[in-house]
């Protein structure tokens, strides 16, 4: 099997290449095709999905749900003078009895 190193999942390929890793994803629904189709529809769409560990690797702040965070984990750091923020999303990577949380990049505002 190869080593995979977790990094933000961006894709469709990234996805099935964790797939092909033995990861699964665990969704809201609790039925592995329903939640991996939605998940890759994410991706379809533009979405990014980081790992927990690798956000704190990279020196994210992580804060935890609270009233000023609508009850979310918010994972954020300045990247170019520009806050980066994550929030905990509903979906997880599962390897053996391993589940690692998945952080939802915050659209910004576009400005003109």
């Amino acid at each position: 099997m190869e080593n995979i190193i977790l990094k933000p999942i961006k894709t469709t390929q990234d996805i099935d290449r964790l797939i092909e890793a033995g990861y699964t994803v665990v969704g809201p629904r609790n039925d592995l095709e329903k939640d991996l189709k939605t998940f890759k529809i994410f991706l379809e769409k533009g979405k990014e999905f980081a790992p927990e560990d690798w956000l704190k690797h990279e020196g994210y702040r992580m804060v935890a749900p609270n009233q000023f965070t609508n009850g979310f984990w918010i994972a954020f750091k300045m990247v170019n003078d520009f806050p980066d923020e994550r929030f905990n999303s509903n979906y997880f990577l599962k390897k053996d009895d391993t589940l690692i949380k998945l952080y939802l990049q915050k659209e910004m505002p576009k400005l003109d």
